[in-house]
């Protein structure tokens, strides 16, 4: 065997370890291993099979200039009239060469390894803490053998370790993704691949029209198989002489350096439900494979593409909740250098969504960021309410303004955050309008807004949309902040819209059996009640991701409370993955852990495949109108499954959230503890303010908090000792304590038995 084999038996000692039992009949059934740019997904039956992905493999044609053909006034004018024909007229996209086409996101291709006659695929191994796969066979004496896949943590190179006994004996074939997709591909254009090599190594180009190639090679070195991949016009030459000289044994020290540092930083969870630890322990490593820091930004897929067609979606940037999904637990598990590709993609893309803002808004001082774009900010298609749908633009910048809270990046924060913020602000600004309420006072208000997919034209517009005032006001909450941290002015014209904005738009007709039931709860907008299940829980948008106001509050408790009933009572028949950990999140800030464990639960249950693969429609329809269900009937239905990795960290975000949550400038640790939970464990949770949270509960009793300061400053922290607990020793009382704490200081607390 090769000297950098790890056994299973070696990987069994580890917590961290994920098993799979073949046949792993689909792409998405597979095991992951990725280094942002480069992922691999291993599944097969007789044949282990390697789907390979590379982030970045764009045809850039047909983006949407929509804000070249239209502007607010025109399209508000439009609405009002009525005129569905012209409003979809603007934003329908005619291409320069008159293909029907979007801008789309291509993966590579698959290697295919076939084995000897009598060796079996028997089962395969994660390890999450090292980052490698291991391949277990069958050979014709019975004995088992076992295969080691690796990846680079640097360059888009990945090799598979054989045992002796295979070495010369297995067949390796390469087939690019476009003998999978060959009418889909025609139909843009797009001409064959160009295939080379020789005995020992196999690759092809793939060319496009308008964009750079992609070059995918495979080695045999006898011993070991090497793959890579390249995006570039000199692609071809990259990848002959990354499988030549990169040195396996330097690259295998340097992922697993890259690995331990890794798992030493992050967040550690231990829990005696077994499904919210893999949802954390597998949602981490996902983390580190989808964004980490030397890669390009994810996308809905990251480089985690399968090669039985195009991607859904194009595999874009979704900016109305998906990119939020994906991003958001790398501050709370203390991965913040995670953002960076994500930064860096939208500090280079802030010329393109100033363009939009500029021209949509008539505004030169607005940014509009669409909801789903390509690698260059271009819109894809032409879906009308989620392209205008400004709350993305304020979701953006508050995702960076909360990295600013947990780091104290303040070059991030002058450079493109708070930009954004003002941009966002003067988008919102120029949809507003004054009137009257029905007492007669003057309100301002947004005439024309939406929230996200709920109807695609007329349908899906009204007035006050609660997602896009809950949006606008937390600008407004943050803005001044911001300014107060670079000593600049602040714009009366924050206060005044937020003194005479409403908070969210409200209903209050019956609904039910019985139609004297009229509680008041919140509104997707003014008249429209949340008539039907949605997967989209924008009305409930002031309440998680945006925490605008207490919903405990006394003015705004019963409001809270019907809307949630009515949210239950419109049931979970229209959700999707992505949808379930959103609402465990809500369920959580409403001081429900029971609803919010269940919901993971249920997610787990029936948005989870076999191979742990996350997906984006329900595994059976018994549980959601979005499901497939001709992949578990008939395996070779294969284009039924759609996977995001949006749903998984999502997630993985709610798992954190139950443990400590920073809520109107106070942490607290486990806010309202789930009933069954007994005896668990964490370390290093993030908080505001850069402080890292560690506990132990025992006993279904909370012994002692630990607050690490990365930055310095002060923690207001409710720890859930009881009334009396000590600090370093110190005898304290009261639910809750600040800490002035100093950078790199730890202070221990502890429940007094």
């Amino acid at each position: 065997c090769s000297i950098l084999l790890v056994s299973l038996a070696t990987l069994a000692q580890s917590t961290k370890v994920l098993n799979w039992q073949f046949p792993l009949t689909r792409t998405h059934t597979g095991m992951l291993l990725g280094n942002s740019t480069q992922g691999l997904m291993v599944w097969g039956t007789d044949t282990l099979n390697i789907t390979v992905g590379h982030n970045g493999f764009w045809d850039h044609r047909g983006g949407n200039n929509f804000s070249e053909r239209i502007n607010y006034d025109q399209f508000k004018s439009f609405v009002e009239k009525k005129d569905e024909a012209s409003l979809v007229k603007a934003f329908t996209n005619v291409s320069n060469d008159g293909l029907s086409i979007r801008p789309q996101h291509l993966s590579a291709g698959v290697v295919k390894v076939a084995f000897p006659k009598n060796y079996k695929l028997v089962s395969g191994a994660v390890s999450l803490e090292k980052g490698i796969i291991l391949v277990k066979l069958l050979n014709p004496q019975k004995k088992f053998i076992e295969l080691t896949l690796h990846e680079s943590v640097n360059q888009p190179l990945a090799w598979l370790d054989l045992p002796a006994e295979l070495v010369g004996k297995v067949q390796v074939a390469l087939y690019p993704m476009y003998k999978y997709n060959v009418e889909s591909l025609q139909l843009r254009n797009i001409s064959p691949p160009e295939i080379w090599g020789d005995l020992k190594w196999s690759g092809f180009t793939q060319s496009l029209p308008q964009d750079a190639p992609l070059s995918m090679l495979i080695k045999n070195h006898g011993n070991r198989i090497s793959i890579a991949t390249s995006v570039g016009y000199e692609s071809k030459a990259f990848v002959k002489n990354l499988t030549s000289s990169f040195n396996p044994v330097v690259e295998s020290k340097t992922a697993t350096y890259w690995w331990k540092a890794y798992w030493a930083k992050v967040s550690e969870v231990r829990l005696d439900d077994k499904v919210l630890q893999e949802i954390v322990d597998y949602g981490l490593y996902k983390q580190a494979c989808l964004t980490s820091p030397g890669g390009p930004a994810a996308t809905l897929q990251g480089a985690f593409m399968e090669e039985y067609q195009l991607p859904p979606w194009s595999n874009d940037y979704h900016f109305n909740i998906n990119e939020q999904l994906i991003y958001m637990p790398a501050l709370a598990s203390n991965s913040p250098e995670n953002f960076k590709p994500m930064i860096a993609m939208l500090d280079s893309l802030m010329p393109v969504f100033r363009k939009y803002g500029e021209n949509f808004f008539s505004n030169k001082n607005a940014i509009m960021i669409p909801h789903a774009v390509d690698d260059r900010g271009q819109v894809i298609g032409d879906f009308i309410t989620g392209t205008i749908d400004h709350a993305t633009t304020a979701w953006v910048a508050y995702m960076l303004w909360q990295h600013y809270l947990y780091t104290g990046d303040k070059e991030t924060l002058e450079r493109i955050t708070y930009p954004l913020m003002q941009g966002a602000f003067e988008g919102f600004n120029s949809m507003l309008e004054e009137g009257q309420d029905s007492s007669g006072v003057m309100q301002l208000s947004m005439p024309v807004s939406v929230s996200p997919e709920w109807g695609s034209r007329l349908q899906g517009i009204g007035k006050n949309s609660s997602f896009q005032l809950a949006a606008l006001h937390k600008i407004l909450q943050t803005l001044p902040q911001a300014a107060k941290v670079l000593n600049q002015p602040v714009n009366a014209r924050w206060l005044y819209v937020q003194t005479n904005l409403p908070l969210y738009s409200t209903i209050q007709t019956a609904y039910g059996d019985n139609k004297l039931n009229m509680p008041l709860r919140i509104a997707l907008w003014e008249g429209q009640d949340l008539e039907i299940s949605h997967r989209h829980h924008s009305h409930l948008a002031s309440i998680y991701p945006f925490d605008i106001l207490n919903p405990f509050d006394a003015k705004h408790n019963a409001i809270y409370k019907n809307s949630m009933s009515r949210w239950v009572l419109s049931g979970m028949g229209a959700w999707t993955g992505w949808a379930m950990g959103w609402a465990a999140t809500i369920y959580s800030r409403m001081g429900k852990p029971e609803e919010a464990v269940s919901m993971l639960h249920h997610w787990n249950s029936y948005f989870v495949n076999e191979g742990r693969g996350t997906l984006h429609n329900a595994i059976n329809s018994g549980v959601s109108v979005f499901n497939n269900t001709k992949w578990a009937k008939a395996p070779w239905q294969k284009n039924s499954e759609v996977m995001q990795m949006d749903a998984g960290l999502g997630a993985l975000t709610a798992v954190l959230d139950l443990l400590v949550q920073e809520k109107f400038g106070t942490v607290y640790v486990l806010p309202s503890k789930h009933v069954d939970w007994k005896n668990a464990s964490f370390k290093r949770i993030r908080t505001p303010g850069g402080f890292l949270i560690s506990a132990q509960l025992k006993d279904n009793v909370i012994e002692s908090v630990q607050v690490e300061s990365t930055l310095g400053g002060t923690i207001k922290l409710s720890p859930n000792l009881g009334k009396r607990f000590t600090v370093d020793g110190v005898l304290k009382e009261g639910p809750t304590i600040e800490l002035d704490i100093q950078k790199n200081k730890i202070v221990l607390l502890k429940a007094i038995k």
